[in-house]
């Protein structure tokens, strides 16, 4: 059989093209794994650069938009951060008093079991308020889920306006000395994003 093979031009031919195609593939596939983790740094980056002009408060009025939207979100988080503070308070409390219940039957449990008689009314007023403290716990529990999950969306819109508004700088270079630093770095992310395209392209 080697002794074919090595006869046989075209089909060496053939597996050197497999071969040669099947590491095209690899090398292009390890060369998009690069080129996508520059761009996710590059992402991250102009969001950063867009943080940063929001903090600085950028005055050009074609910026404001973002500005003002950016304040408004903020200030939402900042109420539900308020809510959630609030419920946690409220759970914490009523953990307490669902502990001093859960004592006092568990006190009154003790004597009946010591042959003595507790008073029914007491014990049933425990277990009752053991009960109801239970579903207010659990109601305060699904409030700060939901908030978490409010402030988690906040984030969110923030994120994507913080990368809306740092494209934009981006490409108006405005001259504020905060930015510099971003330039220079996205620069250097651009310059490695172009070139693993062009290597890519080579490995077409």
């Amino acid at each position: 059989m080697a002794f074919i093979f090595l006869r046989d031009k075209e089909l060496r031919e053939r597996l050197n093209e497999f071969l040669s195609g099947a590491r095209k593939r690899m090398k292009r596939a390890q060369i998009r794994i690069r080129l996508n983790r520059e761009k996710r740094r590059k992402s991250e980056l102009v969001k950063d650069l867009g943080r940063a002009a929001w903090t600085a408060k950028i005055p050009e009025e074609k910026y404001q938009p973002f500005i003002r939207r950016l304040d408004q979100l903020e200030q939402q988080g900042a109420e539900r951060q308020a809510e959630l503070k609030n419920v946690l308070s409220l759970i914490i409390e009523l953990q307490k008093r669902q502990d001093e219940a859960r004592q006092t039957k568990k006190r009154l449990l003790n004597l009946k079991e010591d042959g003595r008689h507790p008073d029914n009314h007491e014990l049933n007023a425990a277990r009752e308020q053991e009960k109801s403290l239970k579903k207010e716990i659990k109601d305060g529990e699904r409030k700060i889920r939901a908030g978490q999950q409010a402030l988690k969306a906040i984030d969110l819109q923030k994120a994507d306006e913080f990368l809306r508004l740092g494209t934009l700088i981006d490409e108006d270079r405005p001259e504020q000395k905060e930015f510099l630093g971003h330039y220079v770095q996205i620069d250097k992310l651009n310059r490695k994003i172009l070139h693993y395209i062009n290597e890519i392209e080579k490995f077409r």
